[in-house]
């Protein structure tokens, strides 16, 4: 007998039953651990898929369709990286002196 059917097609897992029978629990701590080493082998896979993700280089999709980083940005501009070419406010204009001295 399968429980109910995904939409995936795999059938769902069937729950954790313990069952109590003249004081002997059964079925309830395999399960669990089952369970749990399932759970640990997919995080495992997980981890080891994010570690092994490949290093960008000069022939990945990212550098070919012109998407930038902002390393190679900082690379490419150097110590002009934020500085506007103009600025954003215009110059202030320089104060008057005190005591009505024009020069």
């Amino acid at each position: 007998m399968h429980g109910p059917v995904r939409i995936g097609g795999d059938t769902a897992p069937q729950p954790c039953v313990q069952v109590d029978v003249g004081g002997y629990r059964a079925g309830h701590l395999d399960c669990a651990s089952q369970r749990l080493e399932a759970a640990a082998r997919i995080a495992q896979a997980q981890a080891r898929s994010a570690i092994e993700t490949p290093v960008i280089d000069a022939t990945s999709p990212d550098v070919q369709t012109g998407v930038a980083n902002q390393a190679a940005t900082r690379l490419r501009m150097g110590n002009a990286l934020g500085n506007s070419v103009h600025p954003q406010r215009p110059n202030r204009p320089a104060p008057m002196p005190r005591g009505g001295f024009r020069p």
